[in-house]
Formats: C-alpha cells, sequence, structure tokens
C-alpha cells in the first residue's frame, strides 16, 4: 500500500464526518431569485423524471418490487397526484414550454435508468455513462428552461453555468504526470453550450468535482470511493491555484454521497438511494444548486482571474493597510509561475506565485516571459477572529521586522522579506463585502459551530502529513476555537526554492544565512518563527553567491504579546519539528526548537543529497533510520530523534554516516558534518551546562544522602513513583534548557556565523576557479 494510500485510508477511518445532509446547504443559492428558480426547476425535473420512468417500458428484472424500492410512490400518492408532467407525451403539458428537444431528453432519461433501476451491477466502468446521462438530464433541464425565460425576460443573467461530466471515464488527467486516474470529471459550462456527446475529458485543473463511482453498494463500496475521491482532491488542491475548498461525489451502487474536503475536515452527505424517487429528487437538487450557486460555493476564490487571452494570472491583494473591501485599496499583480502549489488535502493549502505588478500588454510564453518583482504568499493559517488581537498575523510580523531591522548594523549583512503589500482576503459575495475563512465557508449553521469544535484532518493526520503543523494535536486553547483566516502577502526579494543549491558550500551558506536571519528576528524585533523548513527558506542569487533568507510567518509569534499558551501550541512542520514540540510537552517552546528544527533539516537533506539533480531517489532514502521522522507514529518519531540525538556516536551510527555528499570536495563536505555535530553538541550536550541538563530522555537527578532519608509513614502511605521522586527527582533536560535559552542561542548563532564565512569564502574561491558572473537576481 503506498503512502498515499495509507493516507486516504487513515482519513477515512478518522477523520471522515458521514451522514451531515447540513453539507449541502453550502451550495444553495443565496440569491432568492436564483433559489425560487432553482427551486422550480427541482421540481419539474423530478415530476418529469419519475412521469417517463412510471411509463416507458422495463423488463421484470428491473422492476421496482424486485428491487425493494420502499420509497416509489403510489398511484394516488400526493407526489403522483400533484405532478403536472404525468403525461410525458402530451404536447399540453407543462414541459412542452421548458424542453425543446423531448427526444434528446428521453434518450438520456433511458440511459441513466440502466444505472437506476439496475438490480445488479457487474462491472464499475459500466456505471459510468448512465450516471452521466443523469447528469446530463438535469443540465438539459437547467438550460431549456432558462432559455425558456430569456426569451420572456430582460433578465438574461438568470442562471451560473451547466454542471457537465467528462464523456471520458476512468481516464489519466492531463495536467499530472500521477498515475492517479479520474472516475468522471464534473465541470462548468456555459448556459449556452452544447450538450452533446462529444468527448469531453476534462483536466484537473477543469473540475470543480470529482466523482468516484463503486458497484458494492455497502460500506465497503462507499469506503473504496471515498478513497479514491480523497486522492482526487489532493491532486485537485495541487492543480487549481484557486481551489479554497473541493467538492466530490461518491457512488456505491445506486447510493449517492456528495463530500466536502475542507481545510482541517471532509464531510459526507448521507447516502441518496437513485432507485427511490425520494433519492433522484436529492441528487437532482444538488445538481442544480450547484447550477445556481456563486463561485465561492463551488470553492473557486474570485479574487483571482486567469486572463485567457494574455495566458496568465491576475489576482487582487490588500494594499499596505492589510484589507479588502468596499472603498480600500486593492493592488493587482500577474503571475504564470507558481513556485508552491498546495500539495495536501488538510492544512494551510499554501501557495506561492513569482508575480509582478505591471499588467502584461501581450501573450506571455516562454519567449516573451513577465518580469517578475514580488512573491506571494497565499495561505489559510490559524488565527484568532478579531485580527487586531492576532499575536500571530504575518503582517503584522513582517511590518515590526521591516521596521525593527531598517535601523539595525546587524542586519545589513543578512537578506529577509520586505513586505509590499497584504493581508487578510475578502471579496463581494451575494453584493456583500466579507472576509474569506472558514466561518464564511462553513457559514452560520450546525458546520460552523461543529468546524469551531474540530480539529480532524491535521490533528489526525499529521502524523502521516508533511503540512504545517499546527495541526499535531492542540491546535488553539479552548477559548479560541478553530479557525482559519485566508491570507495574502506580497513581498521582495524573489528566491529560488531550497532544493536549488548547486554545492554543499552553497547549501552550508543558505541554512546558516537562514538562522542568521532567525537570531535577527528575535534579538530586534522579538518575533519567534517557530517553522524552520524546506519550504520556509529560500536561495537568493546575487553576483553568483547564493544566500539564504528564512520566510512564512504564518506560525510566528510577537514575544512581547506572547501568552503562555501560544508558547505551548505545537506548531512546525514534519519531519523537522523538535523533540519538545512533537512530545506536546508543557514546556515553553523557545528559539532552541528551532534551532533543534534546523539541525533536524541539516540531517535530512544531507540524506537525500543537498545538490540539485543529484539527490537519492525517495525509494533509496526511505531505507535510512531518518525516514521515520515522517512516516512513523508520532511516539516512533520522537523515540528515534531521542535516540540520534542522545549521543555523538549514535547521532554518527544512525544518521551521519547515510549523508550523500557528492564529489571529491572533501572540505565542503566536513564542513556540513562539522555543523551538524556542532549544533547537536551545543543543543543536547552544552559544555556550559551541568549533566542534569544533557541528553534527550527525562532521568532522574542524584541529591545528597541527607535529602534521601524518609519517614515511616511516607514510606508505608507513598506509592512507588511517589518515593523514587523524593528520592531521585525527575530532570527534564528540556525544561532546564529552556531556562537558558537566550545564552545557549547565542552560542549557536556565534558558530553558524563562523561556518557561514566559511562557506562564503568556498563559494567565492569556486566562482573565481569557474569564472562565473553574476546570476539570478535580488529586488531590495
Amino acid at each position: 500500500m503506498t503512502e498515499m494510500h495509507k493516507e486516504a485510508n487513515a482519513c477515512y477511518e478518522q477523520c471522515l464526518e458521514k451522514d451531515q445532509d447540513s453539507i449541502l446547504s453550502l451550495a444553495r443559492p443565496l440569491d432568492h431569485g436564483r433559489l425560487v428558480l432553482a427551486q422550480e426547476i427541482i421540481k419539474e425535473a423530478a415530476q418529469f423524471m419519475e412521469s417517463y420512468l412510471d411509463t416507458a417500458p422495463s423488463s421484470p428484472a428491473q422492476s421496482a418490487d424486485e428491487m425493494g424500492d420502499t420509497d416509489k410512490p403510489r398511484p394516488d400518492s400526493p407526489m403522483q397526484q400533484s405532478s403536472t408532467l404525468t403525461d410525458p407525451g402530451s404536447s399540453t403539458q407543462r414541459a412542452e414550454d421548458i424542453v425543446d428537444n423531448r427526444t434528446l431528453l428521453k434518450e438520456k432519461l433511458d440511459r441513466a435508468r440502466k444505472w437506476i433501476l439496475w438490480q445488479t451491477i457487474s462491472n464499475e466502468k459500466v456505471m459510468y455513462g448512465p450516471i452521466g446521462a443523469f447528469i446530463e438530464y438535469v443540465a438539459l433541464i437547467v438550460q431549456e428552461k432558462l432559455t425558456y425565460l430569456a426569451d420572456s425576460s430582460s433578465d438574461n443573467d438568470l442562471g451560473r453555468r451547466l454542471v457537465l461530466p467528462s464523456t471520458k471515464f476512468d481516464y489519466n488527467s492531463s495536467d499530472t504526470d500521477d498515475t492517479m486516474r479520474i472516475g468522471m470529471g464534473l465541470a462548468r459550462a456555459n448556459i449556452s453550450d452544447p450538450i452533446d456527446d462529444n468527448c469531453r475529458r476534462v483536466s484537473y485543473d477543469e473540475v470543480f468535482a470529482v466523482l468516484e463511482a463503486k458497484r458494492k453498494g455497502d460500506d465497503d463500496g462507499f469506503k473504496d470511493a471515498f478513497k479514491r475521491l480523497y486522492m482526487n482532491a489532493r491532486e485537485m488542491y495541487q492543480q487549481q491555484h484557486n481551489l479554497r475548498f473541493a467538492w466530490g461525489v461518491t457512488v456505491s451502487g445506486r447510493l449517492v454521497r456528495v463530500c466536502h474536503f475542507g481545510h482541517d475536515r471532509a464531510i459526507s452527505s448521507c447516502h441518496m438511494d437513485v432507485s427511490t424517487p425520494k433519492g433522484r429528487r436529492s441528487f437532482i437538487k444538488v445538481l442544480v444548486n450547484w447550477s445556481f450557486c456563486e463561485e465561492s460555493q463551488l470553492g473557486r476564490d474570485p479574487t483571482m482571474e486567469y486572463l485567457h487571452d494574455l495566458r496568465c494570472w491576475q489576482i487582487a491583494c490588500a494594499s499596505e493597510k492589510g484589507c479588502m473591501g468596499e472603498g480600500a485599496d486593492v493592488n493587482y499583480y500577474y503571475f504564470s509561475t507558481v513556485r508552491c502549489h498546495a500539495e495536501r488535502v488538510f492544512g494551510r493549502h499554501t501557495r506561492c506565485f513569482l508575480a509582478t505588478d505591471i499588467m502584461p500588454t501581450a501573450v506571455v510564453s516562454t519567449t516573451n516571459p513577465l518580469i517578475t518583482t514580488v512573491v506571494i504568499k497565499d495561505s489559510w493559517a490559524f488565527s484568532k477572529r478579531n485580527a487586531s488581537d492576532d499575536g500571530c498575523d504575518k503582517v503584522r510580523s513582517l511590518n515590526k521586522i521591516k521596521e525593527g531591522l531598517s535601523a539595525q548594523a546587524a542586519a545589513k549583512d543578512i537578506i529577509f522579506p520586505k513586505i509590499e503589500a497584504g493581508g487578510r482576503v475578502s471579496f463581494q459575495r451575494n453584493g456583500k463585502w466579507v472576509e474569506d475563512n472558514t466561518d464564511m465557508v462553513y457559514g452560520q449553521g450546525k458546520l460552523a459551530k461543529d468546524n469551531a469544535d474540530t480539529v480532524h484532518g491535521p490533528g489526525k493526520l499529521a502524523e502521516k502529513n508533511t503540512d504545517t503543523a499546527n495541526e499535531v494535536g492542540k491546535a488553539h486553547s479552548d477559548d479560541d476555537p478553530l479557525f482559519r483566516a485566508h491570507r495574502r502577502i506580497v513581498m521582495s526579494p524573489i528566491g529560488e526554492s531550497l532544493c536549488s543549491t548547486k554545492s554543499v558550500a552553497e547549501f552550508v551558506t543558505v541554512i546558516c544565512d537562514a538562522m542568521r536571519c532567525h537570531s535577527a528576528f528575535v534579538d530586534h524585533c522579538n518575533i519567534l518563527h517557530r517553522d524552520i523548513s524546506d519550504n520556509n527558506i529560500l536561495v537568493v542569487r546575487s553576483e553568483g553567491i547564493a544566500r539564504g533568507m528564512l520566510i512564512d510567518f504564518d506560525n510566528a509569534i510577537d514575544l512581547e504579546q506572547k501568552e503562555r499558551d501560544d508558547l505551548n501550541k505545537v506548531t512546525g512542520t514534519l519531519p523537522y519539528m523538535s523533540i519538545n514540540n512533537l512530545s506536546k510537552s508543557d514546556v515553553e517552546r523557545t528559539s532552541l526548537d528551532d534551532w533543534e528544527s534546523m539541525l533536524c533539516l541539516i540531517c535530512w537533506f544531507a540524506t537525500r543529497g543537498t545538490i540539485s539533480g543529484k539527490r537519492r531517489e525517495y525509494e533509496e532514502f526511505a531505507k535510512f533510520p531518518i525516514a521515520v521522522w515522517q512516516h512513523d507514529s508520532t511516539n516512533g518519531m520522537i523515540t528515534a530523534k531521542e535516540s540520534a540525538f542522545y549521543s555523538p556516536e549514535l547521532f554518527r551510527d544512525f544518521i551521519v554516516r547515510y549523508f550523500k555528499l557528492e564529489g571529491d570536495k572533501g572540505e565542503e563536505s566536513d564542513l556540513l558534518k562539522n555543523l551538524a555535530f556542532v549544533l547537536r553538541e551545543y543543543l543536547f550536550q552544552n559544555p556550559d551546562l551541568t549533566l542534569d541538563f544533557h541528553g534527550t530522555f527525562k532521568k532522574r537527578k542524584h541529591v545528597e544522602p541527607a535529602r534521601r532519608e524518609l519517614s515511616i509513614e511516607e514510606l508505608e502511605t507513598d506509592e512507588l513513583d511517589s518515593l523514587l521522586n523524593k528520592i531521585f527527582p525527575m530532570v527534564n533536560p528540556f525544561k532546564e534548557r529552556a531556562e537558558k535559552w537566550r545564552e545557549i542561542s547565542k552560542q549557536l548563532l556565534a558558530f553558524t556565523n563562523v561556518f557561514w564565512e566559511k562557506a562564503m569564502d568556498l563559494q567565492k574561491e569556486a566562482n573565481k576557479a569557474n569564472g562565473n558572473t553574476a546570476i539570478g537576481n535580488i529586488y531590495q
């Protein structure tokens, strides 16, 4: 079983909230006029379908009695009596006004009934054609109704879209190299687009939902369909840069469920049994509501638009004042290059775009590229509902860094991100400006309350997930329920991925630069980063030299406004989280946790390979002991790190011996190894601290003999653990070291500066030997 399949299985077993019909309300049209029209179409489409199914001939094997159709109305039931379409062949019925092409409608229903009325289903692939015909039938009803009304009304903006299925089934998407297959894609179409059987093979960047069908109509069938849906949702997030959440549909036999994938939870509706009129009507309602709801209700971000004529994206960002809305200044940027994709179903969905504020005048291409000057970071981080109370607000953090370092001489030789614009994202929804956050996504009803009490996806999947992890364990204190705000920040200069380093010397320079930045943020701005990871370190090239820049302040905290709960939160990214952090310890997180994360990152990259194009394949890397830092249980990760960092001998045997250091440049290789050994020693066996402060495990402290004397009463009444604690008190080395974090951090920075200077010299020597000139660009 692959890691992806394990992750999908864990989501189903631990994170899925089943039988929540309230999820269907998220697509209910907000505009009253469209809502009324949608309800009308739902009623008429359901009535016409039932009328036709009642009158159309069916084989004995497809009779309702044999299928156990307990929901089928009797001939004298209210549904039958109230139907205006009991004679679908009559030219006097209202359906004649709604549907111009009755033959096409009947053809769709004839195909759909093979799924609706099948007694047994032997092949999953043959299910998709009839399911697609059902969806196309609804699209025809919507189209003809709107065409009829448009001819008799001056309002031509009654409907928003048609929902059409792909006519290619169980296929590979053209926009991914992954072997994952799409069962059926559901895509938007214009109201006037023809509904025909021409091959529609929609890709991940076009669908708003994926439908996965399984033959079995039991829980196993639903589980298998949901797991495939989960994996498809992951691809949707990666390919669609403006996707805020994802929809999906599972079909197990004749049971249809609608699924919703948010940032922290997966939800499925109750099943809709399409072998019954009630189930068919419910599915029709879903499809019609998707046709009339707003784009934001389908998961798309209205503040981002792909400009087809120019082949680039336009994205709106808040001004320096940090707000978007009526009367607020909004800056527009343009991009075609995506530096970082949202690669996970759960989490912050971080994306980074290289952009410019100058709108292109010609089609963007390889021969006419955009000249990018800024990087835009788009993410959904945990936040306070009131932005002014949010101590982790990264706009505030970046502004404080800009002010705090501008006059510092120590900052002249470091590269740090400079904020150009940004803040929380807002857009117009049903004519009103709203802030984009999880409260807005889930509405004000039961789902919103449930979301405030839920830590599902990240809390339970982070052990298998490399996404951010604010996400492991307690994400917020009890008085601050789970809440994410959509933020967008524009920064300069532009950098490259940490994976782009071309030598060991470059890698050492970049990571040392990152921690020099980190120390400056703490010392001069009182900002603690709390998420040292490969995604948060960029390579900035100038005059042939690779430098490092620390970015991403989603988890950063202002130490001047800190609360104890904030400093005890679990933050960071697997596999780089510190032991103290992974353990969910009550010991305050300090700068030392970030230094330990940097040590973990060095070990991880050195084992995988630090030189671009020469890294180990994952299959080879997964065989080494360090791989458990990402793919074991939390306790397994903790034990592995405690053992690896316990002593220099174990560190050498478990970690350093597997470093992949290319070439014959022994000086560079020794530089990286020595840096790793020095960081380990001063973090876990600091020579300036007593032995009680050494190590990675809790241990018992020896006391003077006179203090070991216990009374007879104590010996008779105390439990063994209590007696041991009195004789040999427990010592937590992390707690003791946390009290001296400033002194230890200064030592670590001093050593880092030495290694940084040496790595810089090696880069300069290499450039001089190779005759290199300035490459890349940097925007100060």
